[in-house]
């Protein structure tokens, strides 16, 4: 993780069912519903979704400090989704999911132009689709000096592959109605269709100002972010049921090892509990751990008050 943040930038949520009730914008209900669509149970904790929820803002406004900042350096008022871009540099994974979202979003863009219009589709599209000619394609060409920053051919993204094996092996058995619920869950997102709000619920960036393009990569952070919590929440599970022993003894746990998967090993639907806020609790202790930073525990740095990494950047 390549970006840390100031001591300020978190603090423990104490979160008070009145204050929950009186905030003009928040996105429990939405964060419970991108919760299961990562795989947790279909009704997941009001609490845990309120813990998430603190989480997920202080982080989004401590990214939005850093972008500001990348921003005043090129001497602009404006944040765009350059800047958001520059802080992934140094996690090439991280970068390249975000690039393959936004190749995606701007696939489906030109894709409605084309149907909007009476050109050939494949034509249009074979002209001008040519992801090398965004903007965001064109920043990231400009900054990677050394052509390995966008160089993702032996790039394995083994975070993204877990995920899609948990939705995959939770999916399994669903019949069409639990399977449309589910499929609604995966489409929330923060910002899509609501971009107001979602600025509304960041809150101000002082004297700059965050474009269209710049609250689009805002929002799939905050995303990754729920999904970041959500996959070391199960990790966290994952090490409270650990089975000491025999290989074969390991498979009657819900977790599959990547490199062996085969689906014939778990032929019964898989029963998922909802995520505590104790399993979140301890998650995000474990990844702001001093311990767990290259320097250690006893190093001169980690003197000063602990400091919290990104969980999506």
């Amino acid at each position: 993780m390549s970006n840390v943040m100031q001591d300020s930038a978190f603090t423990k949520p104490v979160i008070d069912v009145q204050d929950y009730k009186n905030e003009p914008r928040n996105y429990t209900a939405e964060i419970r519903q991108m919760m299961h669509g990562f795989g947790d149970h279909s009704e997941p904790l009001l609490e845990t979704a309120k813990i998430i929820e603190e989480v997920v803002l202080n982080q989004m406004r401590a990214i939005v400090k850093k972008a500001c900042e990348v921003a005043d350096m090129r001497e602009s008022h404006f944040v765009s989704s350059e800047d958001f871009l520059f802080l992934l540099r140094k996690d090439k994974v991280k970068l390249q999911r975000l690039v393959n979202y936004l190749k995606l979003k701007e696939f489906k863009t030109s894709m409605y132009k084309t149907l909007d219009s009476d050109l050939d589709p494949f034509t249009d599209i074979s002209r001008d689709d040519e992801t090398s000619k965004t903007p965001f394609m064109k920043f990231l060409n400009h900054i990677d000096n050394t052509g390995e920053l966008l160089n993702d051919k032996n790039l394995v993204d083994h975070v993204k592959h877990r995920r899609s094996m948990r939705i995959e092996l939770m999916t399994r058995k669903m019949d069409e109605a639990r399977y449309l619920e589910f499929s609604k869950a995966r489409a929330v997102s923060f910002a899509n269709k609501n971009r107001h709000k979602f600025s509304d619920w960041v809150g101000s960036a002082g004297e700059f100002t965050i474009t269209k393009s710049g609250y689009t990569v805002l929002g799939y952070l905050a995303y990754e972010t729920v999904a970041q919590i959500v996959d070391l929440a199960f990790l966290v599970r994952q090490d409270q049921n650990k089975i000491y022993g025999d290989s074969i003894d390991r498979l009657r746990l819900s977790y599959p090892n990547p490199i062996t998967y085969k689906p014939y090993q778990y032929p019964k639907p898989i029963m998922i509990k909802p995520i505590t806020p104790a399993e979140v609790s301890e998650a995000l202790r474990r990844y702001w751990s001093p311990q767990l930073e290259i320097t250690g525990p006893f190093h001169r740095w980690t003197l000063r008050k602990p400091h919290m990494k990104f969980l999506s950047c």
